[in-house]
C-alpha cells in the first residue's frame, strides 16, 4: 500500500467525533455503579486506534493491520468473559468497539461515506432499543410470512426476470413491469410497518410523501384495499391519496427540470398551482376526516400479492395500447397520446416529450400535453379509489379529486384559449 494523500486533520477530527458520538450514547446508558469496559473517553480512543492502524499498515504491510485487529479483538473478548462472568450478558459495546474500530480505518481508506453512514446506522440501532424491543413483541407469525413472500419476489424473481423488451414497439419489458408489482407490494408492506412503528395516522402521512415520490398510483391502490379492510381509516387513507397524488406533480417537473429548462418554464404555473390545489384539499380532508376507532384498530399485514400481480398486468396493458397510440398517430396524435398515456405512466410520457422536443415539437404544445397527462394520471387515481376503496373513502377521494381535476382543465383551458 501507499500513503494515502488525503487530508489527514479533517479525517481525524471526523473519526474522533464518530468515536465520541458512539461513546457519549453508552455512556448514557450506564447505570450508576457499572463498572463497564467503555464510554465517551474509550469510544473516541478505539476509533483512533483504528485510523493509526491503517496509517501503519499502508506503508509497512496489510497484516499490521489484520494482527492489530485481532489482538484488539482479543481485548475485547476478554472484557465480555469478565462482564459475562458478573452476570451482565449482552455485548453490544462489544460489537460496537469492534466496529468503531473499523470505521476509523474506513475513513483513513477515503471511505467517509460508507463509515459515516454506518456510524448513523449503528447510533440508531443503539438509541432505539427500547422502541425496537417493542416492535419485536408485535411481530406475528403472519408478518413473518409475509415477509419472507416479498423478499422472494424482490430479491429472488426480479434479477432473474429479463431486462428487455419482449414486443414490436419496444415497450413490454418483463423486469419493469415485476417492478411494478414489487413496487405496490412494497408501498403496502412498509405502510404496514409504519403503523406499527410510528402510529397510524403518522404511518399514513409519511407514506403518502414517500409514496407519492416513489409512484402515487401504487400509493392509492394500497390505501383503497387497505380501507376495505379498516374502514374507520378511510378519511386518513383519502387524505393520503390526494397527498401522494400533489407530491406527483413537483416530482416530474424536476424530472423536466433536469433535461429540459425551456419546457420546465413552461409548466411551473401550473404545476404551482395543482401542487398548491392539492396540498390545500389533503389538509382539508385531514382536518375533517374522524379518528374514532382509529386507535383501537388492530391492522393485517396487507401484502396482498394478488392484487399486485393485477395492476401489473393492468399496467403492461394500458403501456402498450398508449405505446400503439402514440406509434400510429404520430405528431398529429400528440395530445391523444399524451391521453392514453397519461393513464398509464406520466414519468414515460414526460420523457417521451422532452425527447420530441429536440425534433419540432413546440414547448406550448409540450405543455399542453403535459398538463393533458396530468389530468389523465389524476382521473385514474381517482378511479382506482371510487372502485376499489370503502364507501368512505370513495366520498372523500371524489371531493379531493373534483378540485384537482377542475384546477387541470381550467388552467389548460384558459392555457389553450389565451397562448
Amino acid at each position: 500500500m501507499e500513503v494515502s494523500s488525503h487530508i489527514v486533520w479533517p479525517n481525524l477530527f471526523i473519526t474522533l467525533l464518530i468515536g465520541v458520538l458512539i461513546g457519549a450514547e453508552r455512556e448514557k446508558r450506564k447505570k450508576p455503579g457499572d463498572r463497564d469496559f467503555g464510554g465517551i473517553r474509550t469510544f473516541p480512543i478505539v476509533a483512533l486506534l483504528g485510523y493509526l492502524s491503517a496509517f501503519l499498515a499502508s506503508f509497512t504491510s496489510p497484516v499490521i493491520f489484520v494482527v492489530s485487529y485481532f489482538l484488539f479483538g482479543l481485548l475485547v473478548a476478554i472484557s465480555y468473559y469478565v462482564t459475562a462472568s458478573r452476570g451482565e450478558i449482552g455485548g453490544t459495546t462489544e460489537v460496537s468497539f469492534l466496529l468503531i474500530y473499523v470505521f476509523g480505518a474506513l475513513i483513513y481508506w477515503d471511505h467517509l461515506m460508507i463509515s459515516a453512514v454506518s456510524a448513523v446506522m449503528l447510533m440508531i440501532f443503539l438509541s432505539f432499543k427500547t422502541k425496537l424491543r417493542g416492535m419485536v413483541g408485535k411481530v406475528e407469525d403472519e408478518d413473518i410470512y409475509a415477509t419472507i413472500k416479498f423478499a422472494i419476489i424482490t430479491i429472488i424473481i426480479l434479477p432473474l426476470l429479463p431486462d428487455q423488451t419482449l414486443d414490436p414497439f419496444d415497450v413490454l419489458n418483463p423486469r419493469k413491469i415485476w417492478y411494478m408489482v414489487v413496487l405496490i407490494a412494497g408501498i403496502s408492506f412498509i405502510g404496514y410497518v409504519l403503523f406499527k412503528l410510528i402510529g397510524t395516522k403518522r404511518g399514513i402521512q409519511l407514506l403518502s410523501i414517500l409514496g407519492g415520490v416513489a409512484s402515487s398510483t401504487a400509493v392509492t391502490l394500497s390505501f383503497s384495499q387497505r380501507s376495505k379492510e379498516a374502514p374507520a381509516l378511510s378519511g386518513n387513507l383519502a387524505a393520503g391519496i390526494v397527498l401522494a397524488s400533489t407530491i406527483m406533480f413537483p416530482r416530474i417537473y424536476l424530472i423536466i427540470l433536469m433535461l429540459d429548462s425551456e419546457f420546465a418554464t413552461a409548466i411551473f404555473l401550473p404545476v404551482i398551482i395543482f401542487t398548491a390545489v392539492g396540498l390545500l384539499v389533503s389538509f382539508f380532508l385531514w382536518r375533517t376526516k374522524t379518528d374514532e376507532g382509529v386507535s383501537e384498530l388492530k391492522l393485517s399485514n396487507p401484502f396482498q400479492l394478488k392484487v399486485a400481480l393485477k395492476f401489473g398486468v393492468l399496467f403492461a396493458i394500458i403501456l402498450f395500447v398508449s405505446k400503439v397510440a402514440q406509434n400510429y398517430m404520430g405528431d398529429q396524435g400528440i395530445y391523444l397520446s399524451s391521453l392514453v398515456s397519461g393513464f398509464a405512466d406520466l414519468d414515460a410520457i414526460a420523457l417521451s416529450l422532452i425527447d420530441l422536443r429536440k425534433g419540432s415539437l413546440l414547448v406550448n404544445t409540450a405543455a399542453v400535453s403535459m398538463i393533458i397527462a396530468f389530468t389523465a394520471n389524476t382521473i385514474v387515481k381517482a378511479s382506482i379509489a371510487y372502485f376499489i376503496g370503502a364507501p368512505e373513502l370513495k366520498k372523500s377521494t371524489l371531493k379531493g379529486f373534483s378540485f384537482l381535476i377542475l384546477a387541470n382543465l381550467l388552467y389548460m383551458l384558459i392555457f389553450i384559449i389565451f397562448r
